[in-house]
């Protein structure tokens, strides 16, 4: 049951990570496209183009296992309330662990990205709330470093992408000039 849950959750986040990677490239290619024709008609468009569809997929994936986490930590706050209901007392290092482990147990999902936990010193009538909190706030620090690391990857293409095109028309103007310039002795007649 578990295996499936992660395995469906997994071909999820693969899915839509493909599917917002295709988005992301449509926009960039028409951006691209907007800023000349040629940009996107280079062999570094189509080579940076691949290695940034394979990142992109990998980020965008990630940052979409993430979101449906912390879905889940809301289910796993109500779930640590029932299990911790009949108990009092402050909790040990040990303990923290095992409730961890039951969390991880019930939401397979949490565990892929937190899975060692330590609450120690806590009231267990605060535990639920505590852990809702870091667990929250750990996987929206996860999915903005996915946010920026999307967009440096995005800078970085377009950077290459365009200065490999500003490349080729200097060089293409510059050989344009020298055989212009080598032409006209030719063609011009001296009148005498």
């Amino acid at each position: 049951m578990i295996f499936f849950s992660l395995l469906t959750t997994a071909f999820s986040s693969i899915f839509y990570g493909i599917v917002v990677t295709a988005v992301i490239m449509a926009i960039l290619y028409a951006v691209l496209k907007s800023f000349g024709k040629g940009i996107v008609q280079s062999v570094p468009f189509y080579i940076t183009g691949i290695v940034l569809a394979i990142l992109l997929i990998i980020q965008t994936s990630l940052m979409i296992g993430a979101i449906q986490a912390k879905d889940s930590v809301d289910s796993a706050e109500i779930y640590l309330n029932q299990l911790l209901e009949d108990k009092y007392g402050t909790i040990s290092a040990q303990d923290s662990q095992k409730v961890m482990d039951a969390i991880t147990e019930n939401f397979p999902i949490i565990g892929n990205f937190i899975d060692i936990a330590n609450f120690s010193g806590h009231d267990i009538s605060e535990l639920p709330e505590v852990m809702h909190d870091s667990m929250d706030s750990y996987l929206s620090s996860y999915i903005w470093h996915r946010v920026w690391w999307i967009l440096g990857i995005i800078a970085v293409a377009c950077i290459v992408v365009v200065l490999f095109e500003d490349n080729k028309t200097n060089n293409h103007s510059h050989s344009r000039r020298r055989v212009s310039s080598v032409e006209q002795p030719h063609h011009r007649r001296r009148k005498y």
